[in-house]
């Protein structure tokens, strides 16, 4: 993806060289544009050492060695080449211009000249700033246009030592949302699954699994880029890029420890759905949970175990319209297994993987960015494959178009 990011004269103006490597090491192209005020803050040269193909000052406007061969207008040039312009951060001053149609610099001239293209704008600036009617006149104005999208802030202590709202969200997560980020909408919600969930025995004790939920995660990421509305549903257990996802359009976060608790999640969604993705890794035992701290002296050799809900099988028992995608996490990937478990559950596409926690032997599958995947239709292994769960979330996401 080819970004255009945009630098301004915010304490935080450092904190956008790491969103630029972040950018680069992910593979987007990136040029990078600073205004007057940021160059106080940082060298700009420094974008070229962490990849970017160009970097801009506010001037480049009326500097014809800025310009490219094909176009003489350098601020429509990036236009042309952008496919979405960052502006992170975006400092108080900066925010007032572009709200006001002001063209005096080199990032006020794209901005008005972006046309339909998506502008992602992350603010940072003191709490006061952040909170005077006027700034928040000026984020309103902005927010109304039909491809701006403003990130709210995150809360903490600020550079100034006050403590508030203002501050830049980490650059990690501003790296991951920026492609994520559609101002396409399609007519599809997508239910998604994803972490682990607890089987708890008393209040402090329970049952669980390593299940990280980062394929889930990557499954919102792919459907969110492709303008569908997803409802992830979160175990006990998941990573936590997931709250990078809290405030992007288009997506709702909730959460279920338990199977039973997701179980009610899933059922009260699952009718407005299109498509339902089981990715989490569901603990199938209940216990009877004790109402305190178990002693020593109440614990026997054994505890009674009871069967959690079968959230899959009676998704299924219900289903009308909903294209249906299973995981089969296996320590065997026997195909008899997968046929037999596809037999008893008839999704649409099962998916099944090898998987190992790391007590008996290597780690496998959770937590671990790649792994062997094994595509079952009908019964059958139509499809083997290595790949890595951004991959295989796309891959899913072409499937069930």
């Amino acid at each position: 993806m080819n970004i255009l990011l945009a630098v301004t004269g915010s304490i935080s103006a450092y904190r956008a060289l790491d969103i630029c490597r972040s950018l680069t090491k992910d593979n987007h192209c990136v040029r990078v544009m600073v205004t007057r005020g940021a160059c106080e803050f940082l060298n700009p040269n420094a974008f070229k050492y962490l990849g970017a193909e160009f970097v801009y000052s506010h001037s480049d406007d009326f500097n014809t060695n800025a310009y490219s061969k094909e176009n003489k207008v350098l601020h429509i040039d990036l236009v042309k080449w952008c496919e979405r312009l960052v502006i992170a951060p975006a400092s108080a001053n900066t925010i007032a211009k572009l709200s006001a149609g002001l063209c005096d610099d080199l990032i006020s001239s794209v901005f008005l000249a972006l046309g339909d293209k998506p502008c992602i704008i992350f603010p940072a600036m003191n709490a006061n700033m952040l909170s005077h009617p006027l700034t928040q006149r000026n984020l309103d104005t902005l927010e109304k246009l039909p491809n701006i999208f403003i990130h709210p802030t995150d809360s903490g202590v600020l550079a100034c030592g006050d403590e508030g709202l203002g501050k830049l969200p980490k650059p990690e997560m501003i790296s991951e949302i920026i492609p994520v980020i559609s101002f396409n909408k399609s007519a599809r919600t997508i239910l998604i699954t994803a972490g682990a969930t607890m089987s708890p025995m008393d209040p402090i004790r329970y049952v669980t699994n390593p299940s990280s939920g980062l394929t889930g995660y990557e499954l919102a990421k792919s459907f969110l880029r492709a303008g569908d509305k997803v409802i992830l549903i979160c175990g006990h257990e998941v990573t936590e890029k997931i709250t990078y996802l809290t405030h992007l359009p288009n997506i709702e976060l909730k959460y279920a420890p338990t199977t039973r608790e997701m179980e009610k999640v899933v059922l009260e969604n699952f009718d407005k759905s299109q498509v339902y993705i089981s990715c989490a890794a569901l603990s199938d035992i209940e216990f009877e949970v004790n109402a305190g701290k178990l002693k020593k002296d109440q614990l026997a050799d054994s505890l009674k175990i009871n069967r959690a809900p079968d959230i899959l099988a009676n998704v299924l028992s219900k289903r009308t319209h909903q294209k249906i995608v299973g995981f089969a996490a296996e320590t065997n990937t026997d195909p008899n297994i997968f046929k037999k478990k596809w037999d008893r559950k008839k999704v649409d596409l099962l998916i099944g993987n090898k998987v190992n926690s790391g007590a008996t032997e290597a780690k496998q599958g959770f937590g671990q960015n790649q792994n062997e995947y094994f595509f079952i239709r009908e019964g059958v292994i139509k499809e083997q494959k290595v790949l890595t769960k951004t991959q295989l979330a796309d891959y899913i996401q072409e499937e069930t178009k």
